[in-house]
């Protein structure tokens, strides 16, 4: 967990910084606007959520050993029950660099020109969805408290298996973050690119990257299946809707490309591409 708080600090001293750049010119046509009836709620509750996310996690008591002995599989899921075998520390460093590494994706609308000019806007987005990220995920593990697969395993180290957050299962951080994060590079990098292939490869490894950190997340033996899965969703869903929500009627209106491919069309089959998965 120390490392999921160092990362997600630093993160947000990112965004601050980036977002003091500002808007260097005024686009032509602008792809996002903010309004204060929509950054007011959004800020307050995802600043709130997090604050509060973090204090309780702070003072998240661990399961102790008397605990863990008493741990029975019997009421998890079947889908589930393949994870409490799993413990492989390979895995694991992977998945931090999976979450590490995405944490540089928010910076390739830098890359754009018209998106460099609407930065400003574009990191209040990232930093609303990074909060409410932090706020569902960070509740959700502390509310729920749920053991994590190793804490089953009866080849771990009992001393690995009482570490300090081996209760925060439900659902995946690591997973929801890089989700969160995944979806919506691709998804404003979309609104700048007319390229129909471009954009499918963005959004290919969009989807992709989030699925890989949930996959070595399972086969380290951090989360079950479900928390992959809820990760997944809750942060793709947040990742997406913040950039459309912020979206300009003009630019809506222009979403058709020089190919002919309707953008809200492409986002939506790409949606459907991650429930099938």
């Amino acid at each position: 967990m120390r490392f999921y708080r160092q990362n997600l600090s630093l993160f947000l001293v990112i965004l601050l910084i980036l977002g003091t750049l500002g808007e260097s010119a005024v686009a032509q046509q602008k792809a996002y606007q903010l309004s204060p009836g929509k950054e007011i709620p959004l800020l307050s509750v995802g600043a709130a959520g997090t604050v509060t996310s973090l204090l309780l996690r702070r003072n998240q008591v661990s399961l102790d050993s008397t605990q863990i002995v008493d741990l029975s599989s019997d009421r998890l899921l079947g889908v589930d029950l393949s994870a409490i075998d799993n413990y492989h520390q390979g895995a694991r460093i992977a998945s931090d660099v999976f979450l590490s590494v995405s944490y540089l994706f928010p910076l390739t609308p830098l890359l754009l020109k018209d998106a460099r000019q609407e930065y400003g806007a574009i990191s209040v987005m990232l930093l609303e969805t990074i909060l409410l990220n932090e706020t569902l995920t960070g509740l959700s593990k502390v509310l729920v408290s749920r053991p994590r697969p190793y804490t089953h395993n009866q080849n771990v180290d009992f001393a690995d298996r009482i570490d300090d957050d081996n209760n925060l299962s439900f659902f995946s951080g690591h997973t929801s973050y890089t989700a969160a994060i995944s979806f919506f590079t691709a998804q404003v990098l979309s609104q700048y690119i007319d390229n129909r292939t471009t954009r499918n490869l963005i959004w290919a490894g969009a989807i992709a990257w989030p699925a890989a950190t949930g996959y070595f997340r399972y086969a380290s033996g951090k989360h079950y299946i479900t928390d992959v899965l809820t990760g997944y969703i809750v942060g793709a869903a947040i990742g997406y809707f913040i950039p459309r929500l912020h979206e300009t009627v003009a630019k809506r209106g222009n979403e058709a490309s020089t190919d002919g491919i309707h953008l809200d069309t492409q986002a939506s089959q790409m949606f459907k591409l991650v429930f099938v998965f």
